[in-house]
């Protein structure tokens, strides 16, 4: 059992699971549902940026991946959620 709890992946899974803990308490305290609030969204989209970056790096083993590749995948990361705080912003 113990061997498990020490397993780096499961302690980035706990990780992962406390974080989205905090994104879900960060936009339900954020406010009305009805009124806009630009604070929550980008605290929001910034703890998904990370968690995407989580993912990436320790499930889908991009860590250990040629230069190219994590280069590739953190500039996807980078310009995604640009897009998305542009869109955003765009709407307001």
């Amino acid at each position: 059992m113990t061997t498990y709890l020490r397993n780096p992946l499961t302690i980035v899974w706990a990780l992962l699971t406390a974080v989205t803990i905090v994104s879900w308490l960060t936009a339900r305290d954020g406010g009305a549902a009805h009124l806009v609030n630009t604070t929550v969204t980008v605290v929001v989209l910034a703890i998904a940026a990370v968690k995407t970056q989580m993912v990436i790096w320790h499930f889908m083993e991009v860590r250990c991946a040629p230069m190219w590749l994590r280069a590739t995948t953190g500039g996807w990361l980078v310009v995604l959620f640009g897009l998305l705080l542009g869109i955003y912003f765009w709407g307001l």
